[in-house]
């Protein structure tokens, strides 16, 4: 996975509820809307690969995607479709919802009548939009996994410490062995304040084992 530079600004983005596929007939043609989250051009370039072997032998697979936050990378493509018919009101649906790291391909199936260059733009807009509201949109927060230990008389100070931290409860996981072994989903917007704390108790030998796992995770954002 390409390494994503986190800050404050690039933390949270809307993203699908749900990964669906959604099928509507339009003048005898079938359209499959089908949307999935991804973080990479290589991500979308897996997810087209694998909707396409859902339905085989289609006529046209269609798709839009946005990468990214603030800096959005956006490529789309009509597939064999009149030029702007397809690829571009799929995306326009995309960025009408405000939705970023987000897939959307529509499928067709030809049914004997052409729709006409009016026609395929709003077939592919309608499904797309409706795709999307099917599948709902939520606020979604990169994570990193940060894991370390402590021995039972700093375990007090450490869950105080975290919950000074805003850290919420549901991202923090404790397994109580020879020493506490902690395992806790930060929110990146959080990890400024939490590294330089931690390193600090690292250095008093307040924990050991301390590793920050860079690949990002990605959970609905709480709160």
């Amino acid at each position: 996975m390409a390494k994503i530079n986190f800050d404050a600004k690039n933390c949270v983005f809307n993203a699908p509820r749900s990964e669906i596929d959604i099928e509507q007939t339009i003048k005898k043609s079938r359209f499959i809307g089908s949307i999935r989250t991804i973080l990479t051009e290589k991500d979308a370039a897996s997810q087209i690969k694998e909707i396409s072997s859902l339905f085989p032998n289609a006529t046209h697979y269609c798709w839009a995607y946005r990468i990214g936050i603030n800096d959005t990378l956006e490529h789309s493509s009509d597939d064999g479709e009149p030029s702007g018919t397809a690829g571009r009101p799929i995306l326009g649906a995309l960025k009408k919802y405000s939705l970023d790291n987000t897939l959307l391909v529509v499928t067709r199936f030809f049914g004997g009548t052409k729709l006409g260059v009016r026609g395929l733009i709003d077939a592919y807009s309608e499904t797309s939009e409706l795709t999307i509201e099917k599948a709902g949109h939520v606020e979604m927060e990169f994570h990193h996994l940060l894991q370390f230990t402590c021995g039972y008389d700093h375990s007090k100070t450490m869950t105080n410490t975290l919950r000074q931290l805003s850290i919420p409860e549901e991202r923090i996981s404790v397994e109580y062995v020879a020493d506490v072994k902690y395992s806790i989903e930060v929110p990146c917007s959080l990890r400024g304040e939490v590294t330089p704390l931690l390193e600090e108790m690292l250095a008093r030998k307040l924990l050991t084992n301390l590793i920050w796992h860079e690949e990002p995770l990605i959970r609905a954002k709480l709160g």
